[in-house]
């Protein structure tokens, strides 16, 4: 029959644990002091070990220290109820209570051989020693980099400057270094943090940020050569970009570096101009001969047409017709005039998009007369070019021109050795690729030495005799082709009828192209 809760409570068959210690005084003591400051150890240790953990909540498995406080005070209130059952006989309390202990020691080590392996994983205090020490050597040479780099970066006498990529694409100033604040006029700590339109004007923004946008789209670095109004006045640079991307690709800061090159741009525009009014130079005589062409017949129509008005044997249909001529006379002398002062003049404008074909019509029309005069024939062949380019049309004139120029100048050598030339033929044609423009100039003047065609382009190299030749024709011709993102090649090949000649071959983008494609394409 089962026992009830009251009748399992119930000590009135029991006797105190004291009678089978006979109540001897001396180890009753020794049972109750033994039991009693173990029972008081045992409550201070979880008050410790919950204090701990309060006070350590990064601590890893605190819970487990919790579960050994429930434990030790499980053993604990069995010892005082051990110095209880001395005098009053509460066996079953005392049972209920070491069934309390037994489960939770039975938890805990349950637990602890549970975690064993992640405990013997926690490094030990010596290897977390060497950790820090570790840590604080790396976190040393962090600050001794940085500070490297940040003398670096404020002493470099290159122009520098952070852009941060903002979350929603657009760009705000990290950092610039004192020489782009010394460069620019800018003033570093009011551009820090700001985003570029409100740290700069709308024009320079109108300027900057589709070259920032290129860059962070495209996340490859770009060059380019810019025009800006600054605080100092209107600058040239040359900027370079270079993305950096974070650990999923993204573009978030943007590396920009610039040099002034205000004043190279200035001597190259000097030197162009040089080369210009050395050009018009060169074509002098022909020009006088096409302007005295024109003249003559004006000359000779007009007094034609006055002495008959002196003998009143004025025909209205031949003056009329003698007037048209001399208007057409005086229209193609206009049209040479302004040609060769547009040519002459000092092109001070910006680049813009145009097409190479009127340039080479323009230069054909410049020197086609002159050339006739000893024999010379320039053929153009058809073309269907379409496709624009960018630069300045008056430079990629003088280029054509001066391939001209060197063209007539090797047929006149070859005919003093006794062969027979005579002609330069020029055409263009939209490449392929359909993205570039090809502009070819050859001759029939028996093609360039194989030993110097390495040489040609460089600066103030010549085959022609002392004072017949700066040098700088090419080189200047190979800069102007390269500004505009382009590639000038010669090479010498073999024409109809046995003839050898020497072929120039202009390749010209239709749209701007980075620094790294410019290299591949000369390389």
């Amino acid at each position: 029959m089962a026992l009830g809760f009251d009748e399992l409570l119930d000590t009135g068959d029991f006797v105190p644990h004291g009678v089978c210690l006979l109540w001897r005084l001396d180890i009753l003591m020794l049972h109750v002091g033994s039991d009693m400051l173990i029972g008081l150890s045992y409550f201070s240790i979880p008050v410790a070990l919950t204090y701990f953990v309060l006070r350590r909540r990064d601590m890893a498995f605190g819970w487990v220290a919790l579960l050994f406080a429930l434990f030790i005070v499980a053993c604990g209130t069995t010892h005082f109820l051990s110095v209880w059952t001395l005098w009053t006989p509460d066996y079953v309390l005392e049972g209920l209570v070491k069934l309390l202990t037994a489960f939770a020691s039975l938890a805990t080590a349950a637990a602890l051989w549970w975690l064993m392996p992640r405990l013997l994983a926690l490094p030990s205090p010596r290897e977390l020693e060497a950790s820090n020490r570790a840590l604080a050597q790396e976190v040393a040479t962090r600050r001794e980099m940085e500070t490297r780099y940040s003398n670096f970066f404020n002493n470099l006498a290159e122009a520098l400057f952070i852009v941060r990529v903002e979350p929603d694409g657009d760009f705000a100033f990290e950092a610039i270094n004192p020489a782009l604040a010394r460069a620019t006029g800018l003033d570093p700590e009011r551009l820090r943090g700001r985003r570029i339109g409100d740290a700069l004007g709308p024009e320079v923004t109108n300027a900057i940020v589709p070259r920032y946008t290129l860059c962070r789209d495209r996340g490859e670095s770009i060059d380019y050569e810019e025009t800006l109004d600054l605080p100092i006045g209107q600058r040239v640079f040359h900027t370079m970009l270079v993305p950096v991307k974070d650990a999923a690709g993204r573009v978030v800061q943007i590396l920009g570096s610039g040099r002034d090159v205000t004043e190279r741009k200035r001597l190259q525009e000097e030197v162009i101009q040089t080369s210009k009014l050395a050009t018009l130079g060169t074509l002098a005589a022909g020009m006088a001969h096409e302007m005295s062409q024109p003249l003559n017949v004006i000359r000779l129509w007009t007094e034609n047409t006055l002495t008959r008005l002196q003998e009143n044997l004025l025909d209205p249909a031949r003056t009329e017709r003698a007037l048209k001529l001399v208007i057409d006379q005086t229209d193609r002398m206009a049209k040479l005039i302004d040609h060769v002062r547009t040519f002459g003049r000092r092109d001070g404008g910006g680049t813009r998009a145009f097409q190479p074909a009127n340039c080479i019509q323009s230069a054909v029309e410049l020197v086609r007369h002159q050339y006739a005069l000893e024999d010379i024939e320039i053929v153009e062949s058809a073309t269907s070019a379409q496709l624009p380019v960018t630069g300045r049309p008056l430079e990629l004139e003088q280029v054509i021109l001066n391939l001209f120029s060197n063209a007539r100048d090797a047929i006149v050598a070859l005919r003093a050795t006794g062969a027979v030339a005579g002609r330069i033929m020029v055409g263009i044609s939209d490449d392929r690729d359909g993205h570039s423009v090809v502009i070819r100039v050859t001759d029939d003047g028996g093609g360039i030495d194989p030993s110097v065609l390495p040489h040609i382009f460089d600066p103030f190299f010549s085959t022609k005799e002392v004072g017949k030749g700066s040098g700088l024709g090419l080189s200047i011709g190979y800069g102007i082709i390269d500004g505009m993102g382009g590639r000038i090649e010669a090479c010498n090949v073999e024409l109809e009828g046995g003839r050898r000649g020497a072929r120039f071959t202009m390749t010209l983008p239709s749209q701007p192209v980075s620094a790294a494609d410019r290299e591949f394409s000369h390389a």
